[in-house]
């Protein structure tokens, strides 16, 4: 069954639209500053998925950009504006960085209090792509059990809640997952966040020996490579449950995912596709994380 992340997200965005209208009465306008470094075009494309999400809500970005050999100390500057300035409720540098800045470890410096991305270890917010694939692994529980949602499930806080505190996380327990990629802004914050949930995973990647071995044997496979073919249908078992987070584009610039839905759709139990799976949801998450910022600010 194809998940539709498009539903969900207008559904969260939604929620966070009626939050933000009672509030603005009282001139808080959440407003996530950006800062990009070079002019990375897929980079370019999330920021824009971003301010068309904080359009349709009511809030504001506020976009910093700086050439790819910007050095660190002019990045740091950057954040430092946007930590001290109270209008700014959360902060993203926007990856992938330029080398240089990778070294320095430069994110680091964002207040975490204003680390929507969630990506500091100490910052109080879940990483937004991590919400988004419990959100639809939690879809799919339902589908499963034939359970329905009683009309307010995408109530962002609702959302935390199913995600971390319901006999949800159980369900996740009794699942062999594998988690295909290791990378800093999907595959690592994702499997931290399983292990948070005390779920055990895999974490196969491109050093991992006969990496099919593991993937046939899993219930869940959540891949975040990007690459054409990373997951087929001889390398999972029928019934499987396939959430890909990975993109690539073609030579037309076409955007797919790590598999091709025409290959699994017999196979996989539950799938989501590319694009309209994982990304509208990641995106109404990082919403729902600036909105909670917000209002924890006041």
């Amino acid at each position: 069954m194809r998940i539709d992340g498009r539903i969900v997200s207008q559904q969260i965005l939604s929620a966070l639209t009626s939050e933000i209208s009672e509030r603005a009465r009282a001139r808080m306008i959440p407003t996530l500053g950006v800062i990009l470094v070079g002019s990375d075009p897929g980079s370019l494309s999330y920021i824009r998925q971003k301010q068309r999400a904080a359009e349709t809500i009511g809030a504001r970005i506020e976009l910093v950009t700086l050439p790819a050999d910007a050095p660190t100390a002019k990045v740091r500057t950057a954040i430092e504006t946007f930590n001290t300035a109270r209008t700014i409720h959360g902060i993203i540098l926007q990856r992938p960085l330029p080398g240089h800045l990778r070294s320095e470890n430069v994110g680091t410096v964002i207040r975490p209090e204003k680390d929507v991305d969630g990506f500091l270890p100490h910052s109080p917010f879940s990483p937004p792509v991590s919400l988004a694939v419990l959100l639809l692994l939690h879809l799919t529980r339902a589908g499963e059990s034939g359970m329905s949602d009683d009309g307010n499930l995408w109530d962002f806080t609702t959302v935390i809640r199913v995600t971390h505190d319901t006999e949800f996380p159980r369900w996740l327990r009794s699942k062999s997952i594998v988690i295909i990629g290791r990378g800093e802004t999907s595959g690592a914050p994702i499997a931290a966040s399983l292990a948070k949930l005390q779920c055990a995973t895999l974490t196969v990647h491109s050093k991992t020996p006969d990496p099919d071995v593991f993937t046939r044997g899993a219930d869940i496979i959540i891949s975040c490579v990007g690459k054409k073919g990373t997951v087929r249908s001889d390398t999972i078992k029928p019934g499987a449950i396939l959430i890909g987070v990975g993109l690539w584009r073609d030579t037309e610039g076409k955007l797919h995912g790590d598999y091709e839905e025409k290959d699994i759709d017999r196979i996989a139990s539950f799938y989501t596709p590319t694009p309209g799976g994982v990304g509208p949801v990641n995106v109404a998450c990082l919403m729902g994380n600036l909105v909670l910022s917000a209002q924890r600010s006041r």
